[in-house]
């Protein structure tokens, strides 16, 4: 019945005790798990208190009736995205529309059949994922609609390595315009915050930003998420639904991951960018939106269009200006910045609590390579400031293993490759005994403890480094 951890979860509801005896026994032999309800306020209180993921809903029962709560769980932010299926003794086809006007997924009459119910359910059940999808979706863009509020700037993409001087000159050139974009580089460079950056900062900032990655759906359910549907299109098209390229109208619309897109698909976007009209699934009237596209992918494109897996019109219709954002490993001089950054985020900004990062440390972080690029070294120093416990130090201890053992391990060997050891050595002791008194906030004696020298030797040091 479905690969989940927990049994489907149904709220039946039927205020004939016999009925719903008989409805709640049927639905546990088939493994579900049940709740019950013989009204209408009752069902209100477990739909909101029990998390069901389905409801069957009496018709005909104590106030409020079957319709009018169909209309208050569908104009609920979090339990429209419930599945409502209407047992109804009724089968006048006025009766059945008005229920499914206040909001109902499907219906089915009194006295049901119990093998039509069950698959009633099972249809119902595959529409619940849909309406998950649709419900993260939505909640993802009300977070980025949230940022749109902040004070958001180019100054929050961070770096000023010449790669990203680069990147920022691009962007300024093209921020004004309505031009599409299309984003580049690996997972984990942070091409979402580039478009949103875009965004924010141009002309359409006041009208919506919305997001789709084209790789969270199957082809039916995205071309259904991008351009909308009409009712009867599909099997649990039970009403018109708006696609998301009609909510973005007058702002912007981001595609991630634009890579894994069908080539069926591409056909409509080419269409969209080239006149702005699109049609619904199942539909005979076009629409017309005005949206700016910016699309970003880690796939290389190029080598699709040659292997014919994505449109060449298409490409060259996005590609109108490309910005490609650098791999970490092409501009490690960020790294400290980043570093800086993140252990503001996770330790307390500038204030109190506030944890520093040991040279050794530092040096290991900028020496790794960082295949998952800015989103791996985030949640590495998120990492090594658990790990660091409630000392004020992050040293190489606090890394994870593939950090802190990597080959590069003091900057000092590759910038002194041509000096004299005498020289290299002197940096790398004087660095030590810094980040060791630093650690034991200047006890001396706990640092030469630490060093495994005596405390007289670490003075003598001390005072020929300069250090105090």
């Amino acid at each position: 019945m479905t690969s989940e951890a927990r049994p489907i979860r149904v709220l039946a509801v039927d205020d004939d005790p016999e009925g719903l005896f008989a409805l709640e026994q049927l639905l546990l032999l088939r493994g579900y798990e049940v709740i019950t309800a013989a009204s209408g306020t009752e069902t209100l209180h477990k739909a909101r208190t029990e998390s069901p993921d389905l409801i069957l809903l009496d018709v005909v029962m104590p106030e409020p009736n079957g319709y009018e709560v169909a209309k208050i769980l569908k104009g609920d932010p979090e339990l429209r995205y419930v599945p409502i299926v209407l047992l109804t003794g009724k089968d006048e086809l006025e009766d059945i529309i008005r229920g499914l006007d206040q909001g109902a997924d499907d219906y089915i009459c009194k006295p049901y059949n119990s093998h039509e119910l069950l698959a009633r359910i099972h249809a119902t059940v595959r529409m619940r994922a849909l309406y998950g999808e649709l419900r993260d979706a939505k909640r993802e863009n009300r977070r980025l609609q949230a940022r749109m509020g902040e004070e958001f700037s180019f100054a929050n993409i961070i770096g000023h390595s010449p790669a990203m001087r680069s990147l920022y000159d691009m962007m300024s050139k093209v921020i004004e315009t309505d031009v599409p974009v299309l984003i580049t580089g690996e997972s984990g460079t942070g091409k979402e915050l580039v478009a949103t950056a875009l965004h924010v900062n141009g002309p359409r900032k006041d009208k919506p930003f919305v997001v789709q990655n084209c790789s969270a759906f199957n082809e039916n359910l995205l071309e259904s998420e991008l351009f909308g549907h009409v009712k009867g299109s599909f099997t649990g098209a039970t009403r018109d639904k708006q696609g998301l390229f009609e909510v973005a109208d007058g702002g912007t619309f981001f595609l991630d991951e634009l890579g894994e897109m069908s080539p069926a698909l591409q056909v409509k976007l080419l269409r969209v960018l080239q006149d702005g009209t699109f049609m619904p699934v199942g539909g005979v009237k076009q629409k017309q939106v005005n949206v700016r596209v910016i699309a970003a992918t880690n796939r290389n494109l190029e080598e699709m269009v040659r292997a014919g897996t994505f449109r060449e019109d298409l490409y060259y219709r996005l590609n109108v200006v490309n910005l490609r954002l650098p791999p970490l490993r092409e501009r490690q001089g960020d790294i400290p910045l980043l570093v800086e950054f993140f252990l503001g985020k996770f330790t307390g900004g500038s204030g109190r609590g506030r944890k520093e990062i040991d040279p050794e440390a530092m040096a290991a972080l900028e020496g790794y390579t960082w295949p998952g690029n800015i989103r791996q070294l985030e949640n590495e120093m998120q990492r090594a400031h658990v790990m660091s416990g409630k000392e004020s130090l992050i040293t190489r201890l606090s890394l994870s293993p593939a950090v802190a053992e990597n080959t590069a391990i003091s900057p000092h060997l590759a910038a002194a490759a041509d000096g004299k050891l005498k020289d290299v050595l002197e940096s790398v002791e004087r660095d030590m005994i810094l980040s060791a008194l630093k650690r034991c906030d200047g006890n001396k004696s706990e640092a030469a403890r630490q060093l495994g020298i005596s405390r007289s030797n670490l003075i003598a040091k001390a005072q020929s480094f300069g250090i105090e």
